[in-house]
């Protein structure tokens, strides 16, 4: 996985914003929505993956972001932008949450998911599937920037 300094490479070519309320349902519109988008990208292997890593974000902000509290997730949404590009497909995800750094935080591995009799593995699939990963908080927001290059990219040496 390489870090949060990636170089663009490609250009853009199309984009789609979801804005999408902080609910599991939102959650599972969203990555139904984005597997079609990534789908339209020539050399992208893990749309599967891709789908599953919308799911794993956004079910993290519902879940630990946002937690029980309905007053806080009333009028609040989940923006997720996915932008195809000749090198592959970026996310990112935005949302008002209380700040949370990803990057920083270790991933769990699966022989402590199965020690605690399940769970906690979603950093660690993100980690795992994604070519880059990055976290920033801009103007009281998490701001996570996801990018998964096509294989082409990177068996041409694009990455």
């Amino acid at each position: 996985m390489k870090d949060s300094n990636a170089r663009q490479t490609g250009h853009k070519e199309d984009r789609i914003v979801l804005q999408v309320p902080i609910t599991l349902g939102g959650v599972r519109l969203a990555a139904a929505a984005i597997k079609g988008v990534t789908e339209t990208v020539n050399g992208l292997d893990d749309t599967c993956q891709v789908d599953v890593v919308v799911a794993e974000v956004g079910n993290n902000i519902v879940l630990h972001g946002y937690g029980e509290s309905a007053s806080r997730r009333e009028g609040s949404r989940i923006t997720i932008t996915a932008e195809t590009r000749d090198d592959g497909v970026v996310l990112i995800f935005e949302d008002e949450g209380p700040p949370f750094d990803p990057v920083s935080t270790p991933a769990g591995t699966p022989e402590q998911s199965i020690a605690k009799g399940g769970g906690g593995l979603g950093l660690f699939m993100i980690k795992q599937i994604m070519d880059e990963f990055s976290y920033e908080r801009v103007d009281n927001k998490n701001v996570l920037r996801l990018v998964k290059y096509t294989s082409k990219s990177v068996e041409d040496g694009v990455i």
